[in-house]
């Protein structure tokens, strides 16, 4: 069993040397929300690893926060070479940004902090995120109260809109898999098995939890706590909700796209295979019997 945390499981220090850029961005007076892995080890007791920074905001202060984060703590325009922040090359060929909305910025030697080597700053509506609706965020002293974290309700409606039916139009391969993980650590991590009575209903705060998101969501969310979910049900079951609820703006927009594909690393590999095996067993050297 892994360990669980009521408390964010990393020292003081590494946290403001994490979110020192929100904190430029906050005395710049740019309101901020925290996202990915560390709003998952900050605000939800997560022991994660911590990639990329991602910071979230308003989408008319999008490329004013890249600008005020790569001045005062010397950070770079992102030129590639990380496959972490790309589409994978099974899904596309053409290698594309998992989220080519965002700023993507990189860390540089002039850097005065050992800070995250890359820090992506993304338009609030990618994630269907509002970072001025405190009532879905919270703050976390030390940090100022304008740098905010996703509840748990906000970080669960937002991952699962982003993953069955994102505002973007397109699926991202390699962004899915991320965003199923974090739904995975909050589960392990903050929601915490047994999600089930013994008659197998769901406990009340589980119900509770549920019923707090979006309705759109909430099928999405009760299968996956039965190891049942399915992204083209959830998907169609999404888009009735819309229906009944009147939102047909939301019900009758075009399915998402997904990436094209990309057979040629797998063809290139078992041609490879079958000519290693080739030489392993040499020519057929048989004689037949006249």
């Amino acid at each position: 069993m892994f360990e669980l945390y009521d408390e964010c499981p990393f020292e003081l220090d590494w946290q403001e040397s994490r979110l020192l850029a929100a904190r430029k961005l906050s005395e710049a007076g740019i309101p901020c929300m925290i996202y990915a892995e560390d709003a998952l080890a900050h605000a939800h007791f997560v022991p994660t690893y911590q990639f990329g920074l991602h910071i979230v905001v308003a989408d008319s202060n999008k490329d004013l926060a890249a600008a005020v984060i790569a001045r005062t703590l010397h950070y770079k325009p992102y030129t590639g070479g990380r496959e972490h922040y790309h589409e994978s090359i099974f899904a596309d060929a053409s290698l594309p940004l998992v989220y080519p909305y965002s700023v993507h910025l990189e860390i540089t030697p002039a850097s005065p902090v050992d800070g995250p080597h890359m820090i992506l700053v993304h338009p609030q509506s990618f994630f269907n995120l509002a970072v001025d609706d405190y009532s879905r965020s919270i703050s976390l002293p030390p940090f100022p109260d304008n740098i905010r974290f996703p509840t748990l309700t906000a970080f669960l409606d937002s991952l699962y809109d982003t993953i069955v039916d994102p505002s973007s139009g397109h699926r991202s391969r390699t962004g899915t898999r991320d965003h199923n993980t974090w739904v995975s650590y909050l589960f392990g991590y903050t929601i915490r098995q047994p999600f089930f009575l013994p008659n197998g209903d769901l406990k009340p705060e589980i119900v509770e939890l549920k019923n707090s998101l979006r309705p759109e969501n909430q099928f999405a969310f009760d299968q996956a706590l039965r190891d049942k979910f399915s992204v083209k049900e959830a998907f169609h079951v999404r888009r009735e909700v819309f229906r009944q609820m009147g939102r047909l703006d939301l019900a009758n927009r075009p399915p998402p796209t997904r990436p094209p594909g990309n057979r040629a690393p797998i063809e290139r590999l078992k041609a490879l295979t079958e000519a290693m095996a080739s030489e392993t067993t040499g020519p057929d050297r048989s004689v037949s019997q006249a």
